[in-house]
């Protein structure tokens, strides 16, 4: 299944109408004003195409209304947190400003996001000054040839 992740319902409900119109089954789910949209990965490459593009619309769309429903005053605070998990079980927030947050969404996915900030908290709790070569020689990381 192909996951997509919306913040508002309006671009949430025009993007189960748009799958619908090119009947395309999609799965909803809402938990803590995050929609997630399931659909099926076995579609043909042109649809993929148009599904793209048409969620990218979307987004902007929820980003324009995130803004305007949040727009910065006294007691209205805009700010993007991303979860931390710590080693000894305890879990932290990192606030980050939304438009800088945007930004990195645009060309990585949640899924290397969070892999970027794990590496970066284990290097943190775990200091090592060696050089990756170094740690490879040693043979306590594996090569990963990318």
């Amino acid at each position: 299944m192909l996951e997509y992740v919306l913040f508002h319902e309006k671009p949430l409900e025009l993007f189960v109408a748009f799958l619908g119109t090119h009947k395309v089954d999609a799965v909803t789910s809402e938990a803590d004003g995050v929609f997630e949209i399931s659909i099926p990965e076995d579609l043909e490459e042109d649809l993929l195409d148009k599904i793209e593009h048409k969620y990218d619309e979307l987004m902007d769309m929820n980003q324009q209304l995130f803004y305007e429903e949040n727009a910065p005053e006294a007691d209205n605070y805009r700010m993007a947190s991303v979860a931390i998990s710590l080693k000894n079980g305890q879990s932290t927030m990192a606030h980050v400003r939304p438009e800088l947050l945007a930004q990195v969404l645009e060309v990585i996915s949640d899924d290397e996001l969070f892999e970027l900030v794990k590496t970066i908290v284990d290097a943190v709790e775990t200091p090592d000054a060696r050089t990756y070569c170094q740690k490879v020689r040693a043979g306590d990381v594996e090569f990963e040839d990318a």
